[in-house]
């Protein structure tokens, strides 16, 4: 019997999985399971029967979790007793553990649980905080299957060959990569080690395999490829590059597309793969038809089952599920490792669209725009103590009340030359002791005092904040 694929179910239907799945995960496992998130949903909890009332849930960011219970944020995890599983599991759940147990008493019985809730693989996330996220085993259960999401996405198989030079290290990126590669039986080399550069890794990759698939992190693609075509490298097998990390503008598209060309002798598609380092799972980009440009692309297709995505703009509560740039939030729906509700990533994102249907596969699951920036509000500065990263979220909330004593027509807040520069454009110059007042506030806000310009060009540039998108 045909079955429709998971990326091709009605709107409707994908509402209501992702509404069960998260009600489910909520009332079933983190309220019961997790202080921390009990107590942090407390006086809401019967509220979140449905997605949009999850509005309702504070957003968190990396500061409010990074420590939770002690070193590596145990304090997110989900640790039931046996009595708590027994009392509070789904019967499905149940009947899983007691054939999982076999007969075997406590040992089985425990094994069972710790199948489902014990942490035995962590990731590092986390931009201005070191942050832990924990998978049981379970859990790789799920990262294997957002892996063979990503590979059908993507349009990889078992025919194909990747080499990966995304640094070896305890990231989503790397495994998500890893598990792509697993869940399609490709042949896969993984031969850069954290620290080593790109394009010795690259040279030893082509050299032990006759790859279709090159993936790198974004930032070194570019040279990498310069590097290998202009030493004459050839890999007449390679079709694909894929970025990892934030997707490439069109112009970088178009000169991926040139020289990983020269590099194949034969034409080669670029196909982007990004999550928030936060994110328990990768997406990537769906080909583009065969007579779209190179830098086409229709963004990032997502898996709602399985990640629930919002979009906020940073100081703001509410958030928008629809169409507006901001902040990616999200939330770790159905993971029973370190549970993640509501957690601002850092990352701005151009919108999430689920109204229209991706033109050229069909899939109805919500996409990310491809307009993508890591840390937006987080950037690094020199200070006279030295280089610290600053979080510029909620600096607009605090110029606004500056404008009580100062009258701002427009300004910015960003780094020029590695200082912070919040740059005014004012109706009249404002006394020394009001610019340093305001500057100190800012600079309490974010963690860096200011250099206050009265540059009306400046304070008109966009970004307002940080990267934070073209707008």
């Amino acid at each position: 019997m045909a079955t429709t694929p998971w990326f091709r179910r009605r709107p409707k239907e994908l509402e209501r999985e992702q509404a069960r799945v998260l009600r489910e995960w909520l009332r079933g496992e983190v309220l019961p399971f997790n202080r921390f998130w009990a107590d942090r949903l407390r006086g809401v909890e019967k509220a979140v029967s449905h997605v949009g009332a999850l509005d309702v849930v504070p957003v968190a960011d990396e500061a409010d979790l990074a420590g939770v219970g002690g070193p590596g944020n145990p304090g997110l995890v989900l640790s039931p007793t046996e009595d708590q599983f027994k009392r509070h599991a789904r019967r499905g759940d149940l009947l899983d553990a007691a054939r999982r147990a076999g007969g075997s008493g406590a040992t089985g019985r425990r094994q069972a649980i710790w199948y489902r809730y014990k942490p035995v693989h962590v990731h590092e996330a986390g931009v201005e905080r070191l942050l832990a996220i924990a998978y049981t085993r379970a859990d790789l259960d799920l990262l294997h299957l957002g892996g063979a999401r990503l590979a059908e996405v993507m349009g990889w198989g078992a025919e194909d060959a990747l080499v990966n030079l995304v640094p070896a290290g305890p990231s989503v990126r790397f495994w998500g990569l890893y598990h792509a590669a697993l869940a399609t039986r490709m042949t896969a080399l993984h031969p850069r080690g954290a620290g080593q550069p790109a394009l010795a890794a690259a040279r030893r990759g082509f050299a032990l395999l006759p790859a279709s698939i090159l993936a790198a992190p974004v930032g070194a693609l570019e040279a990498v490829l310069c590097e290998l075509a202009d030493a004459g490298v050839t890999s007449p097998n390679l079709r694909m590059v894929a970025p990892v990390g934030p997707p490439p503008s069109p112009e970088t598209r178009v000169r991926l597309v040139e020289l990983a060309e020269r590099i194949a002798g034969r034409p080669v598609q670029v196909q982007a793969i990004w999550a928030p380092e936060t994110s328990r799972v990768l997406y990537g980009e769906a080909p583009a038809a065969a007579d779209d440009p190179p830098e086409a692309t229709y963004g990032l297709l997502t898996y709602p089952d399985l990640e629930l995505l919002q979009v906020r703009r940073p100081g703001i509560a509410t958030t928008d599920r629809e169409g507006g740039e901001g902040e990616l939030v999200v939330t770790s729906l159905g993971w029973r490792g370190t549970a993640l509700i509501r957690l601002a990533t850092g990352a701005w994102v151009g919108g999430i669209e689920s109204r229209t249907v991706h033109p050229v596969t069909g899939a109805t699951v919500p996409r990310i725009a491809p307009q993508v920036a890591d840390a937006a509000w987080q950037p690094r500065v020199r200070t006279a103590v030295g280089t610290v990263r600053v979080d510029l979220r909620g600096a607009d909330r605090v110029v606004a009340d500056g404008t009580a004593t100062i009258p701002v027509r427009d300004w910015s807040l960003r780094v020029v030359d590695e200082v912070l520069v919040l740059a005014l454009d004012v109706e009249r110059p404002p006394d020394d002791g009001t610019v340093r007042a305001l500057a100190t506030r800012v600079g309490e806000a974010v963690g860096a005092i200011p250099d206050v310009r009265l540059d009306p060009a400046l304070a008109a540039a966009r970004p307002q904040v940080g990267d934070a998108g073209p707008g």
